[in-house]
């Protein structure tokens, strides 16, 4: 295995579009990283300079400590998996998996053999070994290019969004045995993925990235517990996390809703502010009026009309509407258009217990925990 670090790394486009902004991240020999964010954050491009298939404007790539920018694709030794998942169509599934370990000539055949028979199982294709690309769907083709990855001694392995193609009720299991293959050999790994579920069900650590830059990186607790923006907090998260503009007025916060006495450490944040966002997780959320509710540490409540509830078995997602001030939305538009990701919502989400009475058109009353609150800033859109 190898150490890969991506120091300061900036691409510019010939049309003049910045694609990758100073990017640096560091993945430690042996271990796992994921890279999450919408489409055009740049994650492809960055794995595609890794691998030698571009070159970046500025910064360096390094292996080992070495700065391989000038080194071959060959040379780097890094298993690539790239998302539109192409196969050699004259060879069958075992030739696949087996070719590039076979071209490399990097283990003794009767070896890569066993893997090639364990891979497919692992990976559900032993019943399809002896077909040829044309005969797979989309999904066993995908799956024959991981199998391809894993059975191949690489330096290091690159995962470009490689389980996109899987049913949903796989999907899962692919990226589960994919992981954990990686983890057991200790094998320096990269996945890339839009799905913020999927990145922290992959590796450790994950990388936050959008319009070619990195917002965070941290392990999946500490994204969610500590995002370090309003991009970071808006897009992780299942439901994400509400996020509502309040006017500051001395040490309360007043919200389209409710208002917030803020006290200590909270209060210090918002000195001198005169307008936040206010982050609010659905999982935060209980009915006022269930016990569950009585053991908050320094609650707020408010009440609003019920719009909408969408029922989830254990749990159902009670949707809260309320109106924000034009000035304040023109203000929270911008910096959507910023990110191009929308954050902010006329809604608020409550994620509440099956056992709540929730009918659309009638009043609620939620809690909420002041200590679980997160704080931004509307100006630079970072956590105060």
């Amino acid at each position: 295995m190898t150490d890969i670090e991506f120091r300061n790394i900036t691409l510019d486009l010939r049309d003049g579009t910045r694609a990758l902004d100073d990017v640096s991240l560091h993945v430690p020999d042996g271990t796992s990283l994921s890279i999450c964010g919408p489409k055009r954050a740049g994650k492809t491009t960055l794995l595609r300079i890794l691998v030698g298939l571009e070159d970046a404007t500025e910064g360096d790539v390094l292996l080992d400590g070495a700065v391989a920018n000038r080194t071959s694709p060959r040379d780097r030794n890094l298993s690539m998996v790239f998302s539109d998942y192409l196969l050699h169509p004259h060879l069958d599934t075992y030739d696949n998996i087996a070719f590039a370990a076979l071209l490399r000539q990097e283990q003794p055949e009767d070896e890569i053999d066993d893997l090639v028979e364990e891979v497919a199982d692992v990976l559900a294709l032993t019943g399809v070994l002896d077909d040829r690309p044309a005969k797979l769907d989309d999904a066993q083709r995908q799956r024959v290019v991981v199998g391809r990855s894993l059975v191949r001694q690489a330096d290091g392995y690159l995962f470009d969004d490689a389980f996109s193609a899987q049913e949903p009720r796989i999907r899962g299991h692919v990226r589960s045995v994919t992981a954990q293959w990686q983890s057991d050999l200790k094998r320096t790994s990269i996945y890339t993925t839009t799905s913020p579920e999927e990145a922290v069900t992959l590796a450790p650590r994950v990388a936050v990235m959008n319009l070619g830059w990195v917002h965070q990186v941290g392990s999946p607790r500490e994204l969610y517990e500590r995002p370090a923006d309003i991009f970071v907090a808006g897009f992780l998260g299942s439901p994400v996390m509400n996020l509502v503009p309040a006017t500051v007025e001395g040490t309360t916060l007043h919200l389209p809703f409710a208002t917030v006495p803020l006290h200590g450490s909270l209060a210090e944040r918002v000195e001198g502010k005169e307008l936040v966002v206010v982050g609010i997780r659905p999982e935060h959320c209980f009915d006022a009026s269930q016990p569950e509710s009585y053991r908050l540490t320094t609650p707020i409540e408010f009440e609003a009309r019920v719009d909408d509830v969408e029922w989830g078995g254990k749990t159902q997602s009670v949707y809260l509407g309320y109106e924000i001030e034009s000035e304040i939305e023109e203000q929270l538009t911008a910096i959507e258009d910023d990110f191009e990701f929308d954050l902010f919502q006329n809604f608020f989400v409550a994620q509440l217990a099956s056992n709540t009475s929730a009918e659309i058109g009638s009043n609620i009353r939620i809690a909420v925990s002041v200590d679980s609150l997160h704080l931004f800033d509307l100006e630079t859109a970072e956590a105060l």
